[in-house]
Parts: C-alpha cells; structure tokens; sequence
C-alpha cells in the first residue's frame, strides 16, 4: 500500500441510504487508509512496522460507543480490507483505537463529532460552509476541514491561503488607518 488508500464501495447510494436513512452500517464500505509511516519510517511507526489511520463513513447520530456497533463495524472494514488485499490483516495488528463521531466531539468539541463540518453532500453544501473569519468578533480568523472551502488535505491548504491572504489584507487595512 502507498500513504493514501481508498477502496470504493460497489454501490454508493446503498452505502449512503444505509447510513443516512436507515441508520445503520452497510457490509461494504468504502474505506480510506492513511499510512503516514510511508513517508516516515521509523518516526511515525518503529522500524519495520506500519501505522494504518483507518475511516469509513458512519452517521453521526447512531450510538457509536456500543461494543455491538463498533465489533461489527470493525469486522465489516476487517474483512473488505482482507478480501481486497488477500491477506488476513487482523493477524497484523498489535494495538489499535477506535474513534467514533461521539468520542471526536467529546475530545475535540467539534459538533456531532464532525471531522469535515456540515455535511457536503449536496450540491449546495460548500456555500453554506463557515467563513474563513468571524462576523462578530473581529480579527478572529478560521482554517481548516470544517471552513471554507471543506474538508481533505488539499482544501485545508487552501483553507489556510485564503485566511492567511485575509489576514494580510487586514493587516494592510488595519496599518494604513493608524498611520
């Protein structure tokens, strides 16, 4: 595997009414693995050995802490991954933890628990995100997944120019009218 991985399910939309509509986990997910030891042997896993960052989409308004849940999540992404690979992983994994939507948001306040904000699954979703700036509080500015323009690497980069630009901008303002 390379440092970003994805296996697609086969049916989106049965995926996407299983969790948004019916609020349960569907048996083929689509799965993104991260691998950051790729690009840092030895820092970010010891020598000769991988950490994998694993995600699939659930809801957020599911219990996600019950061990009923959260088994079968686990075997359902198990077994894709074992299937598609052709190799029993679980025979691989030394530690492991789970994070869930209701134990995101308890560590790190973000609502529902939501690592890319409001949801962007229509085609409206990124007018609707949250600016890079406050309207109330001033010079208090915003980057990241959950801002404008959404979630994923290359969008928090470009979260982080555009809030970077407007702070600079403000700062020229700021400058030119206390001269």
């Amino acid at each position: 595997l390379v440092q970003h991985n994805i296996y697609f399910t086969k049916n989106y939309k049965a995926e996407f009414d299983s969790i948004f509509r019916l609020k349960n986990l569907y048996s083929d997910p689509t799965i993104y693995v991260n691998i950051t030891s790729k690009c840092g042997p030895g820092v970010h896993a010891p020598a000769g050995k991988e950490n994998w960052f694993v995600m699939v989409n659930v809801a957020s308004d599911i219990k996600m802490s019950e061990d009923n849940f959260i088994k079968t999540c686990r075997q359902n992404i198990l077994s894709k991954l074992s299937s598609v690979l052709n190799e029993d992983i679980e025979n691989f994994i030394e530690t492991e933890d789970v994070l869930h939507p209701q134990l995101i948001e308890e560590i790190t306040s973000s609502y529902l628990g939501a690592l890319y904000g409001t949801s962007s699954n229509s085609r409206r979703a990124a007018f609707f995100r949250h600016p890079n700036f406050s309207k109330d509080i001033r010079h208090l500015y915003f980057t990241g997944g959950s801002v404008h323009p959404g979630g994923g690497i290359p969008l928090c980069l470009k979260s982080a120019k555009i809030t970077s630009d407007i702070i600079a901008e403000d700062s020229r303002k700021w400058q030119h009218h206390h001269e």
